[in-house]
């Protein structure tokens, strides 16, 4: 235990002190997100600017879910890969990124709160309900890291496509009560849906309510199918890595 524990200490403190281009992109894109808060505070409505904040929110967590998964491809399929396999489960070496962009996400979701609680003179998320869908973005996310692991070399049109389908699917480009009732009813039943909007909502002061909690059942019921799913695949994953490794180290 010691061992893992120093394992993801040490490679959290490394993706600190040493960022890369693919590393800076999600922060990048917080940093957009704020500096157009600041403008839309100065230059919106009270009405336009939560409203904005709420398409900003969505945005970042799609982008914060999505950083996850590709930025884990990137570290897990790296040189010398197929020694450090044998000692470090894979569910430990994806865990340093996935603790790193949720602290960016989650500074710059307080952040970009604050910047608009100024504007409005109301503060308006609550810590407790962002933090709990946060962990429920964690559960929902690990087993698509490992799916995506599965994937072969995914280039940079294929990451492009995936990116605007999980754009598409939850509402970062519209609201849900622009949609038909019976299509925002089915885009709900997806836990991306649940984990974007339960933030989003949080984000203007809609906090989590019992009448919510028949989504969590489904949405715990969802995780539990895909858990066993991925625990059933787990040693197939272990070979496919060393595999594509090994044809990887000898190219």
């Amino acid at each position: 235990m010691k061992q893992k524990i120093n394992y993801l200490i040490k490679h959290f403190s490394y993706q600190v002190q040493n960022f890369k281009f693919h590393n800076l992109t999600p922060l990048l894109m917080y940093f957009i997100s704020a500096l157009f808060l600041v403008i839309g505070g100065l230059t919106l409505t009270n009405v336009e600017a939560v409203r904005y904040l709420y398409l900003v929110i969505g945005l970042m967590t799609t982008v914060w879910l999505f950083s996850m998964v590709v930025l884990n491809w990137n570290m897990v399929f790296t040189k010398d890969s197929i020694v450090k396999i044998r000692y470090i489960s894979i569910f430990y070496r994806i865990m340093p990124t996935i603790l790193f962009q949720t602290f960016i996400f989650t500074l710059f979701t307080v952040v970009n709160s604050a910047i608009v609680a100024l504007a409005v003179d109301d503060w308006m998320i609550n810590i407790f309900t962002m933090l709990y869908y946060i962990i429920l973005g964690l559960l929902l996310i690990v087993p698509f890291i490992l799916f995506y692991l599965m994937t072969d070399s995914p280039n940079y049109r294929f990451n492009v496509i995936v990116f605007i389908i999980l754009v598409l699917v939850v509402p970062v480009v519209y609201l849900p009560e622009q949609l038909p009732a019976a299509l925002n009813n089915l885009l709900s039943l997806n836990p991306f849906y649940y984990v974007v909007n339960g933030l989003q909502a949080n984000s203007i002061d809609i906090a989590w309510s019992i009448n919510r909690l028949p989504h969590d059942v489904l949405f715990f019921a969802q995780m539990a199918l895909l858990y066993l799913w991925i625990f059933k695949l787990y040693d197939k994953m272990k070979f496919t890595f060393y595999d594509f490794n090994k044809k990887r180290q000898m190219t």
